[in-house]
């Protein structure tokens, strides 16, 4: 055997080393530069990308708003709320300076600030308030959450001492706060009130995507991910900058013919309100046999209303790239309201900020700075006082 014969897979394996490695310099010199052409788009257009912290004026006025703004993005650079049965996912644990979430017997919740020195147990009125990420407070402090706003105005209205529970998770619909609902009363729980705060995570699953009334937020991605499929194992590649570039390139040369030309599909829209009414027909149901009220409230949005727009909301409310989801969601939000006036199964907020011109929304969905959660939170008390009057014994 010559010289060369035996050489040829030292070569070989050589090659295949070096071609690996020029791979992966290749691969990090590519999300290196994904990532500087993606921090100048959200630079150039800011529309893009809604960066919080520096973009919106809303928080100038706060001291906190910078050292919030750090916190807030740490956390969402961690993984969120591992697996829960059925729910799929919970609230992460967390604690910091403005953002904190408690540890109980029965999981995680967002903190809320309620009466200091807590409350005897012939006192104590305890209200569950359930939602997505505006109730769990995305965008504020501990203090500044919907919830914590409510504790606030139900304690100064002379009902004793009210604590509210924030079982708020970002990302959830109604189906998986019913299910939240149900464990926590199996694990003995004893509300006198229950309040679903909903309307955007359900118009946004029912009818833009994935499009199924009766399924959660990711659950293309999700399922995927559990039927072990190609597209699921390497789902990881959606997070790289690389990915969010090549989207952003695509969805700016077809905005006209597919973000511009999605149009409301109407079975959906009413299958997205059926399902609603009967999570909340079944919660009605539960809160007679465990002795609680259920009052739900369907939350206000970008997308409705005649709210006098800040021009920060005029600029995200005017991008482009929102206008087919907008107008899908829109839609929903439409029937909402003619069933919040026909069945009077809840009562719809979506026009509580018509005659505010103040900034109250900080993103092109629903989540609230602190002015817009307060807001909120005197709407709910307004109606929940009534509740309570009617549930505490003479």
């Amino acid at each position: 055997m010559n010289t060369s014969a035996k050489q040829w897979p030292t070569r070989l394996f050589a090659s295949i080393g070096y071609a690996v490695f020029t791979g992966v310099i290749l691969v990090v010199a590519l999300e290196c530069g994904s990532f500087a052409l993606l921090s100048m788009c959200h630079w150039i257009w800011p529309g893009t990308e809604v960066n919080f912290a520096e973009i919106n004026p809303a928080y100038k006025a706060y001291s906190w708003a910078p050292e919030f703004w750090k916190e807030e993005k740490s956390r969402w650079q961690s993984p969120h709320g591992g697996y829960e049965p059925f729910r799929i996912w919970g609230v992460a644990p967390w604690h910091s300076k403005y953002i904190n979430t408690d540890n109980t017997q029965n999981g995680s919740w967002r903190r809320t600030v309620n009466p200091v020195g807590g409350c005897t147990n012939s006192a104590r009125i305890d209200v569950w308030m359930f939602g997505g990420s505006t109730l769990f407070g995305t965008g504020v402090p501990d203090w500044a959450t919907i919830p914590s706003f409510l504790s606030q105005e139900l304690n100064s209205a002379g009902f004793g001492c009210v604590v509210v529970t924030n079982f708020g998770t970002e990302g959830y619909v109604t189906n998986q706060e019913l299910i939240l609902l149900i464990e926590q009363l199996k694990a003995g729980g004893k509300p006198r009130m229950v309040i679903f705060y909903d309307g955007v995570n359900d118009s946004y699953a029912g009818a833009v995507s994935p499009g199924i009334p009766t399924a959660h937020v990711s659950f293309a991605s999700i399922k995927a991910r559990v039927e072990g499929s190609v597209v699921g194992r390497v789902d990881f590649l959606r997070d790289s900058h690389t990915f969010q570039l090549a989207m952003m390139a695509i969805n700016y040369l077809h905005r006209k013919s597919v973000v511009l030309g999605a149009e409301p599909n109407n079975a959906k829209v009413q299958a997205t309100l059926d399902n609603y009414e009967a999570k909340l027909y079944i919660a009605r149901n539960l809160g007679e046999a465990y002795g609680f009220q259920v009052l739900a409230f369907w939350q206000p949005a970008l997308v409705y209303g005649r709210k006098i727009f800040s021009e920060f909301e005029m600029k995200i409310a005017a991008n482009e790239n929102n206008q087919g989801a907008f107008r899908i969601m829109a839609s929903v939000y439409q029937e909402a309201e003619r069933r919040a006036a026909r069945d009077r199964s809840f009562l719809f907020l979506g026009g509580d900020f018509d005659r505010c011109s103040d900034p109250v929304y900080i993103d092109r969905w629903m989540h609230l700075t602190p002015t817009g959660n307060e807001i909120v939170a005197r709407s709910l008390a307004a109606h929940i006082e009534e509740g309570l009057k009617s549930s505490i014994k003479p």
